[in-house]
């Protein structure tokens, strides 16, 4: 029987401006990793994702994962200086049939 255990590998931190929550950012300490980083919509194209990435980066956060289909977030990682790596992840699907 396999076991699936929880592990504490990403560590989730809101995005305070003052004492307004506008995001949240997931981190991966062990990788130096940003895992996902959200920006809610009303606080958007204010610059926060960015402060937020260039903090990270300044603390030795140098790596990060993106979805291809998301321009304002490969933006943002490349104007903090990041840079495209290789492609070797793609999506899988299974279909289910209906019986």
């Amino acid at each position: 029987m396999v076991e699936i255990s929880k592990t504490e590998t990403f560590v989730e931190h809101d995005i305070m401006v003052g004492v307004t929550k506008v995001g949240t950012v997931e981190l991966c300490p062990e990788r130096n990793e940003i895992a996902r980083l959200i920006i809610f919509e009303p606080y958007q194209n204010k610059g926060y994702g960015t402060q937020v990435v260039r903090t990270l980066s300044e603390q030795g956060y140098k790596s990060l994962w993106v979805r291809s289909d998301n321009p304002r977030a490969i933006h943002v990682y490349e104007k903090c200086g990041f840079k495209r790596g290789k492609t070797y992840m793609f999506e899988m699907n299974r279909e289910v049939d209906d019986v």
